[in-house]
């Protein structure tokens, strides 16, 4: 073989290994995305149960606070269609109200 067969030869072997090399790195990327994937896999049903919870307890806040603003706009109703009637206990914690203060006449 003459020096010129040889360059090309090693050329040839130069560029089939380039080659089986691009081959196995996209090889190595397919196999740690599907790695990743697996473990994303394996993740997911505890996200989406802890993502559930989330807003489970979000959305029975939400009920609570629309039940006691309801409740309050129901007995702010009550108070000025009827302000007399006593049926209706005031707010427990609330200090009645105060009587009158008379004024001594002696001091």
């Amino acid at each position: 073989m003459s020096n010129q067969e040889l360059v090309n030869a090693g050329m040839k072997t130069v560029d089939e290994t380039d080659q089986a090399i691009e081959r196995l790195s996209k090889w190595v990327k397919l196999l740690m995305s599907l790695i990743q994937f697996s473990s994303l896999s394996r993740k997911l049903p505890s996200l989406s149960r802890r993502f559930g919870r989330q807003v489970a307890t979000d959305k029975c806040i939400m009920l609570f606070l629309f039940l006691i603003v309801c409740g309050v706009i129901a007995i702010i109703i009550v108070k000025i269609v009827n302000p007399n009637n006593k049926s209706i206990r005031d707010i427990p914690g609330s200090a009645p109200p105060a009587p009158p203060q008379q004024e001594d006449c002696c001091i």
